[in-house]
């Protein structure tokens, strides 16, 4: 299955296993993302997912079978997770409303916009955090 996924790794080449895998875990992050739990963006937790699971698969199919130990696997899913994920999700809410309002909260401590952006911002996210 790994070999009809990934085969020989040239730069710019894909497989149809891969590209369907990789159209899964981006469904699992979209919803990862949008419960709230990302610690990162979507493209770069991908990549980190991806990277992590290519690496550790690579690895131990890379040792004898005697000496592969399935705390190998686990410490580095662990990594991975703690890396992408909050322990808990930045929105309790599952909803735009929700996320409007966990924004709106935070916004006024915010120094990357402008006022003016900042205000034009603001009235958006109420709209949006009013279910309206």
């Amino acid at each position: 299955m790994y070999v009809l996924m990934y085969g020989e790794p040239k730069r710019g080449t894909t497989s149809a296993a891969f590209q369907a895998g990789m159209e899964i875990l981006m469904g699992r992050i979209r919803r990862l993302a949008a419960g709230g739990w990302l610690r990162i963006d979507e493209k770069p937790a991908a990549a980190i997912i991806h990277a992590t699971a290519r690496g550790a698969v690579l690895t131990w199919l890379s040792l004898p079978e005697d000496e592969r130990d399935p705390a190998l696997l686990t410490a580095m899913r662990e990594s991975m997770v703690a890396a992408v994920t909050h322990q808990q999700p930045g929105v309790q809410g599952a909803g735009p409303a929700d996320a409007a309002r966990t924004l709106r909260a935070l916004l006024p401590e915010q120094t990357a916009l402008s006022g003016a952006e900042q205000h034009l911002l603001g009235e958006w996210l109420d709209r949006l955090s009013s279910d309206g």
